[in-house]
């Protein structure tokens, strides 16, 4: 039986599965994923990287994945598809009427394209009974060929080119018999939606929106105490990092476990939640757009790729679309090696379908050519194998052994040189911090709440009315005492409202207010009365002697513009 290993290559990380090929019954033996190089891969399309090439060949040899035919999915906007109906015809003669009707399908140029087809389904009886609905895919030379020359240059042999929406297709279209499901495959920067029903593709639907926003955001927070975009995906897989609603006016169906230690935290969720709105928005009218077309509703949803691997996405979009979404962790027909386990299936779904029917976007002569250059490969190993048994017998097995740990040692010892001047990078930025952090942590000790008393009595001279009597003031480290006389209760409001409004002050409280009338003459024949209103207001300074939107950051190790506009706002109340 034929095996292959089927691959992936993501913007984040690359996936790779060792499993059968286009048999009925498919078993997985082995997958991996490992990160993808940087800057290797541009809307599907592979840029020359040495890298790339040497994450893929070690990837290989970690996970003992020994065979050399090789099948890739790609995902890119460049693969443009159609949907068409067909006459009854047979399928050996499909292909060519498909080439013949091309320019009907596709009014552009195709000469540097290479065509393919999927059969979605074949109508048995009513008015499109014989007829076909098929899905036409059109791949460009130049995407192709970049595959065709990592395969080579990575020792393997390229047996099939698959598209990432039919791959999907292939895997999941036995899930939803007669129940309408919707498969959610989301990457970092895009996502593909596929309605199956009745084992056939109903809608399929790629948009450009991701977790990408959420990966920047958490990683940007301060409150979730990450620094780059690779830690923040590790967080956002062993804990909660969102909310399961986007605004209060969802009903929640799916409620939020996650407990918050402190406001910080909570608002830190929240704000990562409302960078998926784009994602969960561009869904729901997905789903809109095809319970409006047909009688049957989307029942159930699936989650697969890295949103499958983001802990709370399924109850985020169970609440927002009104729809169950569950991770997608079971493959119909599929069988997994024993000692693997079952893995993170989600994960490796485009390419297990990679294998099934791929739209294989190489060409029939090139696909001759692999067909000969296999057959001659496998005489090759066969001759291979009995000269290799013959100088088994005569060579000692412990030089083998030898020689194999000689050539890793080599190894091991490259990449240690090849990553010691990032060590030495890594302990001076770690020293770099803990210094900043000191220093950060000794000036803040040095501020008291009252540092701000000056700037408020600056305050109070400038504000504060001629025919206000100040009568009293009194004043500690958090709080200062006025009591104040007036002419009538309009003025004392008046006078709150504007402290309220001063700059220097957090919180400011009435205490007490009464009226009090006193005579003004001796003689009691002529006694006038005048009316005045006094009133005791507590003041509450700002923290650490900071004005509003300069406060300190509690998270020691903030980032250096807050520790700069906090160094401003001392010198202004010096």
């Amino acid at each position: 039986m034929a095996k292959v290993v089927s691959i992936e290559i993501g913007y984040s990380f690359i996936k790779l599965c060792e499993m059968d090929y286009k048999v009925k019954t498919p078993r997985v033996y082995r997958f991996a994923m490992v990160p993808t190089p940087l800057n290797v891969i541009e809307d599907g399309y592979l840029k020359e990287s040495a890298g790339l090439r040497t994450a893929i060949k070690e990837a290989l040899y970690r996970n003992k994945i020994k065979t050399k035919r090789a099948v890739f999915t790609v995902a890119s906007s460049k693969i443009i598809n159609r949907e068409v109906m067909l006459p009854p015809v047979k399928p050996n003669m499909m292909e060519s009427m498909i080439k013949a009707n091309l320019k009907d399908y596709f009014p552009i140029d195709l000469s540097d394209h290479e065509i393919s087809h999927v059969v979605l389904e074949t109508f048995k009886d009513g008015d499109n009974a014989g007829k076909s609905r098929v899905l036409l895919v059109a791949a460009e030379k130049g995407l192709i060929a970049s595959y065709e020359a990592l395969a080579q240059s990575c020792g393997l042999m390229l047996v099939d080119l698959d598209y990432v929406g039919n791959s999907i297709y292939q895997a999941v279209k036995k899930e939803a018999n007669k129940i309408p499901s919707m498969i959610l495959k989301i990457e970092e920067s895009q996502t593909i939606i596929t309605v199956v029903k009745d084992n056939n593709m109903m809608l399929q639907r790629s948009i450009n929106y991701g977790i990408e926003d959420a990966i920047h955001e958490v990683a940007a927070n301060p409150a979730f105490d990450v620094i780059e975009d690779k830690d923040a995906w590790e967080l956002i897989k062993r804990r909660s990092c969102i909310k399961v609603a986007l605004d209060s006016d969802t009903r929640v169906v799916e409620p939020d476990l996650e407990q918050d230690d402190d406001m910080e935290i909570a608002q830190a969720r929240i704000n990562v939640t409302r960078a998926l709105a784009p994602l969960i928005n561009s869904i729901s009218r997905v789903v809109d757009f095809y319970n409006s077309r047909n009688p049957e509703p989307i029942e159930q949803v699936y989650l697969m790729g890295m949103g499958g691997d983001m802990s709370g996405l399924n109850k985020l979009l169970t609440n927002e679309l009104g729809i169950k979404t569950n991770v997608f962790r079971k493959l119909e027909g599929i069988v997994w090696h024993p000692t693997m386990g079952d893995g993170d299936l989600f994960n490796y779904v485009a390419c297990i379908g990679a294998t099934m029917a791929p739209v294989s976007f190489i060409s029939s002569e090139k696909q001759q050519k692999i067909k000969k250059e296999s057959n001659s490969n496998s005489l090759a190993v066969l001759l291979g194998i009995f000269f290799v048994a013959a100088s088994a017998a005569l060579a000692a097995n412990g030089y083998m052994t030898y020689q194999s740990a000689l050539e890793e040692q080599k190894r091991l010892q490259g990449l240690e040189s090849t990553y010691l001047p990032a060590e030495q990078i890594y302990l001076r930025y770690n020293a770099v911090t803990t210094l900043y952090q000191d220093v950060l942590m000794g000036h803040l000790m040095t501020n008291r709440p009252n540092d701000n008393i000056l700037n408020f009595l600056s305050e109070l001279e400038q504000k504060l009315p001629a025919d206000v009597a100040v009568l009293e003031f009194s004043s500690n480290d958090d709080q200062a005492a006025l009591r104040m006389q007036v002419a009538d209760k309009n003025t004392a409001a008046g006078i709150i409202q504007n402290l309220r409004e001063f700059a220097s002050l957090q919180y400011v409280a009435l205490s007490s207010m009464q009226e009090i009338e006193d005579e003004e003459t001796d003689d009691p024949d002529e006694a006038e009365y005048r009316r005045y209103v006094e009133f005791i207001v507590i003041c509450t300074y700002y923290p650490n002697g900071y004005l509003p939107g300069q406060e300190p950051t509690a998270q020691v190790g903030a980032d250096v513009q807050t520790a700069a506009e906090s160094q401003q706002a001392e010198g202004q109340v010096e």
